[in-house]
């Protein structure tokens, strides 16, 4: 005989002819719901009126409270386009980029509290990718590894928004690269500028990559005499490239339109010039500048008026701007941009980067990286180097989105990470 299972049901307890509603033995259909949850902290988030959002907004730390407070909804994004200079600044740069031996792809060293990337690149990491040059929040990246030494493989991607493009290769066989470098157009658009020099043979080319027509354009030419290649730093002036060739003292000039190179002989500068202590820039007013750090921490500078024609600026000391509260531990150390004054205890300053955007020079001071603002000429210690089995080379400046930010530059909003 099976078990049997007895289900008793409860009596209620309410005295004889009396009707306890509390302790019904069936509730009804409609209690067995829950009540919907309101989340009373979004309703009053809403509920607030723009002066009020205005003056959260302005107590959240720029650039990223601001920034994902307007990813919130249409309103919130209105209020924060509306707000204009109300809103506190943020840093004039997110931080920079650099190259580092061990690590496939360049790391990202943020200074405005935003961490960026390069993980969504389609890199293998048994290659990687170095980093050739930086502009208008663009990256322009070579690819290593197979095939790498007979063709130049490009990349130009963009951290923010997380989209790259792979440029067509180029055969480089017989020739060295001279120059690449990035020049944004409107919008999306961009052109990558290239020169190539003959090993055997004395002749250049200029090749130029248009996303328009997503294709390249070559011209070629003869040189006096064979020339080779030395890593510097490059500035878009207009139509025009110019490369730093600190090792054979001159500036290579590339004209984009006539697809033509020319050599720009440097200033007099009367002192001994070599990779680091030299650099180029670009004026507000889009004029080619050349630098040099003197003895003792003199930053001189000299203007391009004319073709050949080079106008010497008023000098700066650098000295008297490294305050306790802008460069910490560097306001006491002994430095100078000589190589040989390293044997006397010194430490190394040599440049590191400039940002067109900002108009602001970067130094590598006994491994650290300093800011010089070149309008305000605040200076600014940014980071150090723990590894000292490698030192730093030259640093890729990646500047801060406009402020304050306008209702377009949320259409697609940044991806910034923690």
């Amino acid at each position: 005989m099976p078990s049997a299972v007895v289900v008793r049901r409860a009596r209620s307890r309410s005295s004889p002819g009396r009707f306890d509603s509390t302790r019904r033995t069936r509730p009804r259909l409609e209690e067995d719901k829950e009540a919907p949850r309101i989340d009373k902290d979004a309703d009053m988030a809403s509920a607030l009126p723009d002066d009020m959002l205005l003056e959260v907004f302005k107590r959240l730390p720029p650039p990223t409270g601001v920034l994902r407070c307007a990813a919130v909804s249409r309103r919130w994004r209105r209020v924060a386009s509306r707000a204009g200079a109300t809103l506190p600044a943020p840093p004039r740069h997110f931080g920079f980029f650099r190259n580092y031996g061990p690590s496939a792809l360049p790391p990202f060293v943020p200074t405005a509290g935003v961490a960026l990337d390069l993980r969504f690149l389609p890199v293998s990491p048994t290659c990687g990718v170095i980093l050739v040059d930086s502009r208008g929040h663009r990256l322009l990246l070579r690819e290593l590894g197979a095939g790498s030494a007979t063709s130049l493989k490009l990349l130009v991607c963009n951290p923010l928004d997380k989209t790259f493009a792979r440029l067509p290769p180029l055969p480089s066989v017989g020739h060295k690269v001279s120059c690449c470098t990035f020049i944004p157009g409107e919008g999306a658009e961009f052109r990558v500028v290239v020169v190539l020099f003959g090993v055997t043979a004395p002749n250049f080319y200029v090749l130029i990559y248009s996303s328009a027509s997503s294709a390249w354009e070559a011209a070629t030419g003869a040189l006096k005499r064979l020339l080779v290649p030395h890593q510097g730093p490059s500035v878009v002036v207009g139509d025009m490239v110019y490369r730093l060739q600190c090792d054979d003292k001159y500036i290579m000039a590339v004209n984009t339109t006539k697809m033509t190179i020319a050599a720009l002989p440097l200033p007099n500068t009367g002192m001994l010039l070599y990779a680091g202590n030299n650099w180029i820039a670009k004026t507000d007013d889009g004029r080619l500048c050349f630098f040099v750090i003197r003895e003792p921490l003199i930053l001189a500078k000299w203007v391009l008026e004319a073709p050949g024609k080079w106008a010497p600026q008023e000098p700066v000391a650098l000295r008297p701007l490294m305050t306790p509260a802008a460069v910490g531990d560097l306001h006491g150390m002994k430095l100078s941009a000589k190589i040989a004054d390293q044997l006397h205890g010194c430490k190394l300053v040599s440049f590191g980067g400039f940002c067109e955007g900002t108009g602001t020079l970067f130094f590598i001071m006994a491994d650290r990286v300093v800011s010089l603002d070149l309008k305000t000429l605040k200076m600014e210690r940014l980071w150090l180097n723990d590894d000292e089995y490698r030192p730093l080379g030259d640093v890729f400046p990646f500047e801060m989105v406009a402020w304050p930010p306008v209702i377009k530059d949320f259409v697609k909003a940044p991806v910034i990470s923690d």
